[in-house]
C-alpha cells in the first residue's frame, strides 16, 4: 500500500468553481510543486497565469484545463476554438466533457465527429474524455468508450464531476478492460479520500483527478463546497 505522499505523483490537482481569483490559482500551482502532484488543473481563463506561476517557480508539472465544462453542450466550432485558445495560453493537456446529449439523442455520427474535431484541433496535446457514464445505459456506454478510442482520446474518465457520478473501482475496472493499453484511464468524480485513491489505482486508474489533493496526501480535513466536487 502506497503511503500518502507517494500518491501525489498520480494526482492531477484540480481547481474549479465560480469565484476563483488569480491569487488562488497561483497558490494552487505552488501547491502542485510543494506536494509533487502530477499536474495543476485550473479554470480556462487562468491557464496563462498558471503557466506564468509555474515558470516563476521553476516547476516541471504540467498545466491542464477543461473544455466546455461542465455540460459539454457547446457547438463543435466553439469547442475547437476553446481548445486552440487554451493551447495558445500554455495548456499541456485538456479534459473534455463529451457532448452526451448527442449520444442520448441517437446522433452517433455527430457525437463521433465532435470528438474527432476536438482531438484534431488539440494535436499533439492529449485529450482526456470525461464520458459521463452514469447518464448512459450499457449499450450507450459501449458506444461512448469505443467512439472515444476511435477518435484518438489519450485518456478516458467516467464522469466530469461528483454531481454526475462518483468514480468507483468497478467503473474504472470496466474502462481499463474496455480500452487498449495505449489509452490511459483517469478516475475523476467525487474523489475525496486516500482510501478512494488507493482503491481506484488498484482497479486500474493511471491518474486521479480531484480537488481534494492536498487533503488526501496530507491527511488534513477536506472542506466541503463546489471546489471539491471534481
Amino acid at each position: 500500500m502506497l503511503p500518502r505522499e507517494q500518491l501525489a505523483g498520480r494526482i492531477q490537482h484540480t481547481l474549479i468553481g465560480q469565484a476563483i481569483t488569480e491569487n488562488r490559482v497561483r497558490q494552487h500551482v505552488r501547491e502542485v510543486a510543494e506536494y509533487g502532484f502530477d499536474a495543476a488543473y485550473v479554470p480556462p481563463c487562468w491557464v496563462g497565469a498558471a503557466r506564468d506561476e509555474l515558470r516563476r517557480s521553476g516547476g516541471s508539472a504540467r498545466i491542464g484545463s477543461m473544455i466546455d465544462y461542465p455540460y459539454g453542450a457547446a457547438p463543435t466550432a466553439s469547442r475547437v476554438a476553446e481548445v486552440r485558445a487554451l493551447i495558445d495560453a500554455g495548456a499541456d493537456e485538456l479534459d473534455l466533457t463529451v457532448n452526451v446529449s448527442l449520444l442520448l439523442s441517437s446522433r452517433r455520427p455527430e457525437f463521433a465527429a465532435d470528438l474527432a474535431a476536438v482531438v484534431q484541433a488539440a494535436a499533439p496535446v492529449g485529450i482526456k474524455m470525461l464520458l459521463e457514464l452514469p447518464l448512459l445505459d450499457p449499450r450507450q456506454r459501449e458506444i461512448a468508450v469505443g467512439t472515444a478510442v476511435e477518435s484518438g482520446a489519450a485518456f478516458v474518465a467516467p464522469a466530469s464531476s461528483g454531481s454526475v457520478g462518483f468514480a468507483d473501482p468497478a467503473t474504472i475496472a470496466y474502462l481499463r478492460a474496455a480500452v487498449p493499453t495505449s489509452v490511459g484511464v483517469k478516475a475523476s468524480g467525487g474523489v475525496k479520500t486516500v482510501e478512494q485513491v488507493r482503491d481506484l489505482l488498484a482497479a486500474g486508474a493511471d491518474l486521479i483527478g480531484t480537488s481534494a489533493g492536498v487533503a488526501i496526501v496530507s491527511g488534513r480535513r477536506v472542506t466541503s463546497g463546489t471546489l471539491y466536487s471534481y
